[in-house]
């Protein structure tokens, strides 16, 4: 088996078939694990998922510094989990994939990949997973003049570790997490701060005066037996199935109110609480960062501890548009108005990739990004008829949009990609191809319940979980307990074995 991408995804399918003894080689194109967690360092990075939870149930780390930890911190868990299962002498580093080529005659897999000093190579493999994320490349905004700029130009994907804002002026173009940590990271740094914001987000305030993990909790979690875990189950449970209700409408209920049912109003009344007590109800910084839909129709940012109050500092000035240009100088806004820069910080996140930068041919050399188009759909595990043994981890309809982590979808898929493969064996065939029936169904499904879900329901709000298509191809509109039943095992009659 080969396994595409050396981040969370690809460690939990990796230790799930070495628990198996299925044999398995890791390609991924950087030079260490941890994907996205390793290659984006901008100031202020970290993990908006609660750590207690955000982990492997096989691995729970008891010692989390953060309750929110940085980036960095994370990554050094990613690690400890490729050292202590010697993962790494089953990771080609320094590796990309650039095709996936289906071979009738081998009943195989031909792998293309270029290693870091132009090498091209071909391997096979029976089965291949691909665990490659659907955010890796950055997007920039269609900005006039914006190569001219003499300052500094950088986007938060590719970050420059030597680049010092003290004493700067800077503009942030973004008010996503990205942004928001940004801001709050480097407010005190810098001379002058200017955030443009196409749109704003709803932000809910930090719960607690700091985010430090008392040292008492990590004593308990590293030598009390089963605090981790149970400390882990708590945290899933107030993250996740616990906010399913908030992203489902009342069509009664939405018909009058900006929210979309009592359970959503609830988060709307806090954050607007939060803007009223930050900012001033009904001052002109308040109007400015109001968002005019539901909560959840866009991912729900978590205020780090300083974004709010950033704002409303006197060396920073929030613009409710995008720049309406960029010159040799700085940005000119929507109004006329120049503002001199030294940086400019691109927070605006990334081209939605499902895949569609792998050269990936099933059978009869049929192309994956032309079997999708501009709407990627999948069976489970990220399963497409003609494309038999290729699963697909970071699946269109897998991100859990109401909560919880992207860990909790890796790893029920990581278990269902084993029974797959025993399924396999157990009736002695070589390929497993989902049947063009169960795949229909199963994302009509999709389709069916994701009709009374908020994402549906604010067609003003610009997210990344929408296709050009207009369909929504990020968020499951799922329950979580109902995804990790749907993948216990799979379903003999909705797959062709031979």
């Amino acid at each position: 088996m080969a396994i595409i991408g050396a981040g969370i995804a690809g460690l939990a399918v990796a230790l799930a078939a070495a628990e198996e003894g299925v044999q398995f080689q890791i390609f991924d194109r950087n030079d260490e694990v941890g994907g996205t967690w390793l290659t984006t360092r901008y100031p202020g990075i970290g993990v908006d998922t609660p750590s207690a939870y955000y982990s492997l149930s096989r691995e729970v780390n008891p010692d989390w510094s953060n309750y929110y930890p940085q980036g960095a911190e994370y990554q050094a868990y990613l690690v400890s989990l490729a050292d202590k299962h010697d993962l790494r002498s089953h990771i080609r580093f320094g590796t990309e994939v650039e095709a996936l080529w289906w071979h009738e005659e081998r009943q195989q897999w031909e792998i293309r990949s270029r290693s870091a000093d132009g090498t091209q190579n071909i391997d096979y493999a029976s089965v291949v997973v691909t665990a490659a994320g659907y955010l890796n490349r950055p997007r920039f905004p269609d900005l006039e003049g914006r190569d001219s700029f003499a300052g500094t130009s950088i986007h938060s994907a590719q970050w420059d570790p030597e680049l010092d804002l003290t004493g700067k002026k800077v503009a942030v173009i973004g008010a996503g997490c990205t942004a928001v940590q940004i801001v709050d990271a480097s407010v005190d740094e810098v001379e002058h701060l200017t955030v443009f914001q196409r749109q704003p987000h709803w932000v809910a305030p930090r719960k607690r005066l700091s985010d430090e993990v008392p040292e008492h909790r990590r004593y308990l979690g590293r030598v009390l037996p089963y605090y981790a875990m149970w400390h882990r189950l708590k945290s899933y449970w107030a993250t996740a199935d616990n906010n399913y209700p908030i992203i489902l409408q009342d069509p009664e209920w939405s018909k009058t109110h900006l929210s979309i049912s009592p359970a959503n109003d609830v988060l709307l009344q806090m954050c607007l609480e939060y803007i009223d007590r930050m900012f001033g109800a009904g001052s002109e910084l308040a109007q400015k960062v109001t968002p005019d839909f539901a909560p959840y129709g866009k991912r729900i940012i978590r205020d780090p501890g300083g974004y709010y109050a950033a704002l409303t500092r006197d060396h920073v000035d929030v613009e409710a548009s995008e720049p309406a240009e960029v010159n040799e100088a700085g940005i000119v806004t929507v109004d006329g108005r120049q503002i001199d820069l030294d940086v400019i910080i691109y927070a605006t996140g990334y081209h939605l990739d499902f895949l569609s930068t792998v050269d990936i041919r099933g059978r009869d050399g049929k192309a994956l990004v032309e079997v999708w188009g501009d709407s990627p759909r999948a069976y489970r595990s990220g399963t497409v008829p003609g494309f038999p043994n290729l699963f697909i981890t970071s699946a269109p309809n897998y991100s859990p949009g109401h909560g919880a982590g992207a860990n909790f979808s890796m790893e029920i898929l990581a278990h269902y990609i084993v029974e797959c493969l025993q399924l396999m064996a157990l009736r002695g065939a070589s390929t497993m191809e989902v049947t063009q029936k169960a795949f229909e169904d199963y994302v009509d499904g999709i389709d069916q319940t994701m009709q009374g879900t908020v994402w549906c329901h604010t067609p003003n709000a610009h997210t990344y979980y929408r296709s050009g298509s207009g369909r929504v191809v990020v968020a499951t509109p799922y329950r979580l307990v109902d995804l990790w039943h749907q993948h216990r095992a799979p379903i003999e009659q909705d797959f062709i074995l031979r």
